[in-house]
């Protein structure tokens, strides 16, 4: 099974097309919990701030969990960063090899085009010569 070097390519191309919608995909997972984050944080801040008894009494629970929610909130603004580029990366890679498969691919039509014209001028030829 003879595989043109533009076939491989174009399937390089694929795989590395997923390869970036897989980073993206984990980019907008960080960026969906990071909001998420952020909302209970508000929330938080608004239930201390409130003149609820409620939320007098459990104010210490509250200022824990939003410690631990400050701590999370800064580990996912670090694998977001990381996130992007990485996604970045995968996108000029896919980029590099969609490129190349496009050269690759005007190279075999350029050579399969000479091939035709040789192919013409062979069979002009040796029709003049057998006149």
């Amino acid at each position: 099974m003879a595989t043109s070097r533009s076939e491989k390519l174009a399937r390089l191309v694929r795989v590395q097309r997923q390869v970036e919608r897989m980073a993206e995909y984990e980019l907008s997972l960080t960026l969906r919990e990071q909001a998420l984050t952020e909302a209970t944080q508000d929330a938080l801040v608004q239930a201390v701030g409130s003149f609820n008894p409620i939320h007098a009494a459990m104010s210490h629970q509250y200022a824990q969990r939003f410690q631990r929610l400050s701590a999370k909130s800064q580990l996912l603004e670090g694998a977001k960063g990381v996130q992007e580029r990485r996604m970045l990366t995968e996108k000029t890679k896919a980029d590099r090899l969609s490129d190349q498969a496009d050269r690759a691919a005007e190279a075999e039509d350029r050579l399969a085009t000479d091939e035709t014209l040789f192919d013409l001028l062979d069979s002009s030829l040796q029709h003049r010569g057998s006149d």
